[in-house]
């Protein structure tokens, strides 16, 4: 089933060095969940679950929640880092969530996900969410779409489409033609990488949705000395 789910990953993501997405592997506070050569990520929080992006198809997202014991009706928000179709599709079965974006991914969300798109929490760039005793901070990275976003929750960095982990660990970007503006998406990685650097935030893993996540180690940073 792995070399079925990696072989389907090298095809849709137009990359032949891609690391596999492994179902339920955990990145810190947060559990990887896999559909087809996508992923969202699970947050499991004090005030309920959380979720980063909402993956393609609709039961299988069912299927990946009840197997790590969440009901899709207690999930309270999701926390998008775009609004392309295989992120958003899920929605279709959690009528409680509301849509957490940055304002940019408004025209995105509209044009991809089926009945309301409208965000319900607007989020800034900078911004520190809290879910109970959990803090997430948002960080704002266009380019793969124009209110792509990252999000930063003890130690674990989900980056969505905004690059991928190759199969010798090291972090890349995306596909050109993946992307609205692939300069920019780099650019904004460099700048992502120098201001966590700056912030002194620690990086522990790097959770892409169309690859395997890592071990940060110096991934981050040599990727943003690599692209400068």
């Amino acid at each position: 089933m792995r070399i079925a789910a990696v072989t389907t990953v090298l095809l849709l993501t137009g990359c032949s060095d891609v690391s596999g997405i492994e179902n339920r592997k955990s990145f810190g506070p947060i559990t990887t969940m896999i559909d087809l050569f996508t992923s969202c990520s699970l947050l499991k929080t004090d005030v309920g679950p959380v979720l980063f992006d909402a993956c393609w198809r609709p039961e299988e997202l069912r299927a990946r929640l009840t197997e790590n014991g969440v009901k899709p009706e207690d999930v309270g928000t999701v926390l998008f880092t775009h609004g392309h179709q295989d992120h958003v599709a899920g929605l279709a079965i959690l009528p409680n969530a509301r849509i957490a974006a940055l304002a940019a991914e408004q025209e995105v969300l509209t044009k991809y996900v089926k009945g309301d798109a409208t965000i319900d929490d607007v989020l800034t760039d900078g911004q520190v969410l809290r879910f109970g005793s959990t803090e997430v901070r948002v960080y704002s990275v266009p380019g793969h779409t124009a209110g792509s976003a990252a999000f930063l929750v003890e130690g674990a960095l989900v980056l969505g489409d905004n690059a991928l982990v190759t199969a010798k660990g090291a972090l890349g970007p995306v596909p050109k033609d993946r992307s609205a503006d692939p300069d920019l998406n780099v650019r904004s990685m460099v700048s992502l990488a120098d201001r966590l650097k700056a912030e002194e935030r620690e990086v522990k893993w790097l959770v892409p949705a169309h690859s395997g996540g890592i071990e940060a180690g110096s991934a981050l940073q040599t990727f943003a000395d690599a692209n400068r």
